[in-house]
């Protein structure tokens, strides 16, 4: 998996998600019989859907927003390891949200992203043991 070359990024989540991250992270952990982290969770759901692209990331982010009752605020933050093709979108995307002139939504958009990610695993199921 190249873990050599992940680097640390701080990410901002809903804080529900993130306790949803860490039971899902907990469950699978002992249902597969292996340990988990939170990180490699963070970098799949990243890999999976974060867009490379301002548009598409707001629009995650309206999305997002629209599937809630309220805003999340700043969110909670956590740093993980991210693969470098996640770092290389994650690492710059607050500031180009800021130039685009959307400060502040990055929250959504990794929320976004990781809402999915937890949704779909939801839908699959707990994960087995692994061979």
């Amino acid at each position: 998996m190249g873990k050599q070359s992940w680097q640390t990024h701080a990410f901002r989540f809903a804080p529900d998600l993130v306790t949803v991250l860490s039971r899902r992270v907990a469950q699978d952990s002992t249902s597969a019989r292996k340990t988990f982290t939170a990180a490699q969770y963070v970098d799949a759901a990243m890999c999976l859907y974060l867009p490379s692209t301002i548009a598409n990331q707001l629009e995650l982010a309206e999305e997002f927003l629209l599937s809630r009752d309220s805003d999340v605020g700043t969110g909670k933050q956590a740093s993980h390891r991210v693969s470098a093709e996640v770092y290389a979108i994650a690492s710059p995307l607050a500031n180009e949200l800021r130039i685009a002139g959307h400060p502040r939504l990055a929250v959504h958009v990794y929320s976004g992203v990781l809402d999915r990610f937890l949704r779909d695993l939801e839908e699959e199921g707990p994960l087995g043991p692994t061979k």
